[in-house]
C-alpha cells in the first residue's frame, strides 16, 4: 500500500475509533437521566448496558464466520452504519423495551468495530511502529471519552432533549462513512486485502487461542472488561453522591488518564510485557485509596492517576497477541475482544446488584479487584511464555 493510501486509511480508522468511544461514553453520561425517565428499579438499571454488550459478543462471534468473505475495512463501514441505525432507534424508542432492543443493534455494530479497528491497524504497520500506532488508535478512544461526556453535559445544559443526543452521534457516524467513500473514490484507494477461504470454527476457538499462547491474555481481557465498563457506566453516579462537587465529570477524569497513558506509552522506555504485569496492580491500589476518601476532588485526582497506570493495558495486550498471531490478526483481536465484551456484559448487573445489596462503593471496589486480577493474568501469561522458550 502506498504511503498516502495508508495515511488516509489510518485517518479513517482513527475517526471510527472516536465514534465508537463516543457511543460507549454516552451510556454513562445519560445513565441517571435514562433511569429517571423510564423510572427503573435497581434490577433493571443495567439491562440496556448488558444487552448492548451481548450484541457485541454476538458480533464478535459472527466475525469468525465473516472472516475471508468480506474485506475488513468494508465490514468497518457496515458496522459504523449499523451503530448509526441503532442510535436512531434509541432516539425514536417509545418505551424501555424498544430502548433496550436498540442498544442490542448498536452493540452489535460496536462489537464488529472494536475487533476490526485493531486488526486493520495491525495489518497496516509492523514492529515498533505497530505498537506506536496501536497506542495512538486507543489514545483517540481515550481523547473522545474525555471530550464526549463534556459535550453531552453541555448539550443537556443547553436544553437539548436527552434522546436527541443519540441522533447527533448517529449523524456523525453517517458523515464518517460518506467521507471515507468520497476519499476512496477521489484518491483512487484500492483495498488490496486478499480474501481468504480460511474459516475459524467456534468449536476450535479455545484450542486455537491456546496454541497461539493467548489464553491468559484472554482471561486478562475479561477482568479488564469488568472494571472498564464498571467505571465507564457507574463512576459518574458514584461521584455525584460525594462531597466536593466538581463540574468535570468523573468519567472524563478516567479517560483523560487513559488517553495520556496510551499517548505516552510508545515513547517511554518501558517494556510492554513488564508494564501489563504491574500496571493493573498499581492502578487498583490507587483506586482503592480514592474510594476510601469520600471527596469528589480527591476521587477525580486518584481516578486520573489510576487510569494513567492501567490506560495502555488494552493496546499493549492486543499488540502482544497480534505478534503471536501474525498470520491471523483477526483471530487474536476477536478472541481477546470477545473476552473483553464478556467482562463488560457481566459488569453492569453485578455492580447494580452490589449497590442494591451493600452500596455503590462495593461495586467500585469490584473494579479495583478486577484491575489487579487483569495484571495477575498477564503475569501468568509471562510465566507461560518463558516456559515455552
Amino acid at each position: 500500500m502506498k504511503k498516502s493510501e495508508r495515511t488516509w486509511v489510518t485517518i479513517f480508522l482513527l475517526l471510527c475509533m472516536a465514534f465508537l468511544s463516543a457511543i460507549f461514553a454516552v451510556q454513562g453520561s445519560l445513565l441517571s437521566t435514562m433511569i429517571e425517565q423510564f423510572q427503573l428499579n435497581a434490577a433493571n438499571q443495567g439491562t440496556a448496558n448488558t444487552v448492548a454488550f451481548a450484541g457485541g459478543i454476538i458480533a464478535l462471534v459472527s466475525a469468525f464466520a465473516l472472516q475471508g468473505r468480506w474485506q475488513k475495512r468494508t465490514l468497518v463501514k457496515a458496522a459504523v452504519l449499523l451503530c448509526a441505525a441503532g442510535l436512531a432507534m434509541l432516539w425514536l424508542a417509545p418505551n424501555y423495551g424498544v430502548y433496550v432492543a436498540a442498544w442490542f443493534v448498536a452493540g452489535f455494530g460496536l462489537g464488529l468495530m472494536d475487533t476490526l479497528l485493531s486488526a486493520c491497524m495491525a495489518d497496516l504497520y509492523t514492529g515498533r511502529q505497530a505498537v506506536r500506532m496501536m497506542c495512538i488508535l486507543h489514545t483517540v478512544y481515550g481523547l473522545s471519552s474525555v471530550l464526549s461526556p463534556m459535550g453531552y453535559a453541555a448539550m443537556l445544559a443547553s436544553g437539548m432533549l436527552w434522546k436527541r443526543i443519540y441522533l447527533v452521534i448517529a449523524a456523525v457516524g453517517v458523515m464518517i462513512v460518506a467521507g471515507a467513500l468520497i476519499v476512496r473514490k477521489t484518491a483512487g484507494i484500492v483495498d488490496r486485502e486478499p480474501l481468504s477461504s480460511q474459516r475459524i470454527s467456534m468449536v476450535n476457538i479455545l484450542p486455537d487461542l491456546h496454541r497461539g499462547g493467548l489464553l491468559w491474555l484472554t482471561a486478562a481481557m475479561v477482568f479488564h472488561g469488568v472494571f472498564l465498563s464498571g467505571l465507564n457506566t457507574w463512576i459518574n453516579r458514584y461521584s455525584d453522591g460525594l462531597a466536593g462537587s466538581v463540574a468535570i465529570p468523573a468519567q472524563s477524569c478516567v479517560f483523560l488518564g487513559v488517553m495520556l497513558s496510551r499517548l505516552l506509552m510508545p515513547f517511554l522506555p518501558i517494556d510492554s510485557r513488564k508494564y501489563v504485569v504491574s500496571g493493573g496492580v498499581a492502578a487498583a491500589l490507587t483506586l482503592c485509596i480514592g474510594l476510601m476518601i469520600p471527596n469528589g476532588w480527591v476521587l477525580r485526582a486518584l481516578l486520573m492517576l489510576s487510569s494513567l497506570m492501567f490506560g495502555a493495558l488494552i493496546p499493549c495486550m492486543l499488540t502482544i497477541g497480534c505478534e503471536r498471531h501474525k498470520q491471523n490478526t483477526l483471530l487474536a483481536t476477536t478472541g481477546m475482544m470477545l473476552a473483553l465484551y464478556l467482562g463488560q456484559a457481566i459488569s453492569s448487573p453485578v455492580i447494580a446488584a452490589l449497590e442494591a445489596a451493600i452500596d455503590l462503593r462495593a461495586g467500585m471496589m469490584l473494579c479495583a479487584i478486577s484491575m489487579a486480577a487483569c495484571s495477575l493474568c498477564c503475569a501468568a501469561d509471562a510465566r507461560a511464555e518463558r516456559k515455552e522458550r
